[in-house]
């Protein structure tokens, strides 16, 4: 099970992807394997060297799970020094964001972050986007028939 931001790659020309892990508490796991979440307005930045996701939504109305603890959270990502220092460095010129893409567990049960790193679509870019795709499916239509 895979929770996808749809928006992120027609909002933002992303230049490059990363995969970090992240850090949950041990009532976060369920919800999260059964996609009760949403990464739709949440955004990536970095506090004290760092790197956090923040507004990361946990969906869940399970007895086991604190009613008292907020559902949009901030969670820290797990990452290479290296790696660290490439995404500020990105960060730091000016109109590059980072955003998630995906969250997803890997093949050892590990929850993992796929965030892209890049540069927001103009207006304009957009349409073209839009365009794009509407002539790929008419393509395939015609291809059919």
């Amino acid at each position: 099970m895979s929770i996808q931001n749809r928006r992120a790659k027609f909002d933002y020309d992303i230049k490059e992807e990363y995969i970090a892990g992240i850090v949950l508490e041990s009532n976060e796991v369920k919800p999260l394997r059964y996609g009760k979440a949403s990464i739709q307005s949440s955004f990536i930045n970095e506090q004290k060297g760092e790197i956090y996701i923040n507004n990361f939504e946990i969906i869940s109305k399970d007895k086991n799970f604190d009613s008292k603890k907020k559902t949009r959270s901030v969670k820290k990502l797990l990452l290479n020094k290296r790696e660290i220092k490439k995404i500020l460095g990105l960060l730091t010129t000016k109109g590059f964001t980072a955003v998630p893409i995906e969250i997803f567990f890997n093949e050892k049960g590990l929850a993992k972050v796929r965030f892209g790193v890049g540069v927001g679509k103009k207006k304009y870019d957009k349409r073209e986007a839009i365009k794009q795709r509407e002539w790929s499916r008419k393509k395939q239509t015609i291809m059919k028939n």
